[in-house]
């Protein structure tokens, strides 16, 4: 008898429990989304913890923050520059480290629209001490990148504001290489206009 009664309470309760419980991950969720830099961290959630890490002062803090968002989303590229970025203002340098965390951001988004800026500035800022696997992925995502416009015009900005000579001769060449492509591709679309308005 008792275990019936307890058997119907279950089935009574146990599903507006379990909605209850879900209804309030969901309301800890979007006000962890709402404001990242307010909320604590209940749920693990990547943009928290970069939202934390950006806002974290302290080195070691930031570094604890940096691998606890990448052990969230691994599989984002702009998390593995936020740990490299987090390393290279504690160790003050290029260090194994740092670069590795560049290769990983490599690896989970070689082509990441939220990664291109900020890698290419620090890739390029340090060609000269950049090994060769960088360099070689660096250029193909500057390739890539100046593709579109925008990506072209940040490329061309970015390039002679350089420190490093070699990295601004690198992705120099790059913008002068589309840009050319650029004014070739536009000369061709007006001849074309041209012949079509032209009575023959």
């Amino acid at each position: 008898m008792t275990q019936t009664l307890l058997w119907n309470r279950s089935l009574r309760y146990g599903p507006a429990g379990a909605a209850l419980a879900i209804a309030l991950l969901g309301i800890m969720a979007a006000l962890q989304f709402a404001m990242p830099d307010t909320m604590p961290v209940i749920l693990p959630f990547s943009e928290s913890l970069y939202a934390r890490t950006l806002a974290a002062t302290d080195n070691d803090l930031r570094i604890d923050l940096a691998n606890k968002t990448v052990n969230a989303a691994p599989g984002r590229a702009e998390n593995w520059l936020l740990l490299a970025s987090a390393y290279q203002q504690k160790d003050a340098a290029l260090s194994g480290r740092v670069l590795d965390a560049l290769r990983r951001s490599y690896v989970a988004g070689p082509l990441s629209p939220d990664a291109h800026d900020w890698r290419l500035a620090y890739v390029f800022s340090n060609w000269s001490l950049m090994p060769d696997d960088l360099r070689r992925s660096a250029m193909a995502e500057a390739e890539a990148y100046a593709t579109r416009y925008v990506g072209f015009v940040y490329i061309k900005e970015l390039a002679p504001t350089l420190a490093d000579g070699d990295g601004r001769m690198a992705l120099g060449l790059v913008a002068l290489t589309h840009d050319r492509a650029m004014d070739s591709a536009r000369r061709v679309a007006q001849h074309r206009a041209m012949r079509e308005i032209t009575p023959q």
